[in-house]
């Protein structure tokens, strides 16, 4: 059973959660989730963009992250969350580009 976190952000999952806690502690940035599957060129450039611009981690989505993003309404791969240092976060999935460019270019 996977613990479920509950936190400033929202709900996290375990490992999200630790992932956001050493983040935060190394900086007071920006940071991104983002969950990918092998091969995936959408997956590759939505991490490539968003690298540049801010610490990210990917986490290779198993069975159990298909099935909870299904649940979510994500059809698509990647699913990215970004951390904001003010205490939200936005999260999509596919090859955004709107979204990336919102994070690149402001």
């Amino acid at each position: 059973m996977t613990r479920v976190w509950n936190t400033d952000y929202g709900n996290l999952y375990d490992v999200e959660h630790r992932i956001i806690e050493k983040l935060s502690r190394e900086e007071k940035h920006m940071q991104a989730i983002i969950y990918t599957k092998p091969h995936c060129k959408k997956c590759w450039r939505t991490v490539y963009k968003l690298s540049r611009v801010m610490p990210v981690q990917t986490i290779t989505a198993d069975a159990d992250d298909y099935e909870r993003f299904r649940k979510l309404g994500y059809r698509s791969m990647p699913v990215v969350t970004v951390y904001k240092a003010d205490g939200t976060h936005e999260t999509w999935c596919d090859l955004r580009v709107d979204k990336i460019k919102q994070y690149t270019e402001g």
